[in-house]
């Protein structure tokens, strides 16, 4: 883990980074709920799915369906090429939002922790815009990073549907 602060090109996904975006995605996940989530869920992510969300999702970018449905997603790119992270913010999926917007993801590969993609990520996404998010129970590393910025938890508890890991929320109101 490097604590060195690197500029990231924080840019939209392009159709061509789908088969890297899906190996990054599957490969954050396992790092990041490695002892949080299930072996059996982790173990049967799929790069090749992940992948074929990330060229919707491209597409949808590059369309400007995402930009009129008021959605941002952006990917961090190393000085040498690689794609280290990315992050999605749009309007919020709940019925009973704490505020209008959701910080639907953001994940970043271990090894560029602490090198600022994350944060380069949050402020392309969101800025200083209220918003809520969830978070896997257990997270402690992500749970300070919000904290960091802004959140905090507000008492709000779910599931996450696909592993059925217990998740809190977090909310960053208006200053």
């Amino acid at each position: 883990m490097s604590e060195e602060l690197v500029l990231y090109t924080v840019r939209p996904p392009r159709l061509a980074d789908a088969p890297q975006l899906g190996e990054l995605h599957v490969q954050v996940w396992r790092q990041a709920y490695a002892g949080i989530m299930s072996e059996e869920y982790l173990a049967g992510l799929r790069p090749a799915d992940r992948a074929e969300r990330w060229r919707a999702i491209a597409a949808e970018e590059a369309e400007g369906v995402a930009a009129a449905d008021g959605k941002v997603t952006r990917v961090a790119q190393h000085p040498d090429g690689r794609l280290v992270g990315f992050a999605t913010v749009a309007p919020a999926r709940d019925d009973e939002p704490p505020v209008p917007l959701e910080l639907w993801a953001i994940n970043v590969l271990a090894e560029f922790h602490g090198t600022g993609a994350a944060g380069q990520l949050l402020a392309a996404t969101l800025g200083d815009r209220s918003a809520y998010l969830w978070v896997v129970e257990g997270n402690q590393r992500a749970i300070a990073f919000y904290r960091k910025h802004g959140f905090e938890l507000d008492g709000e508890r779910a599931v996450h549907d696909a592993s059925g890991t217990p998740e809190v929320r977090m909310v960053r109101r208006p200053a």
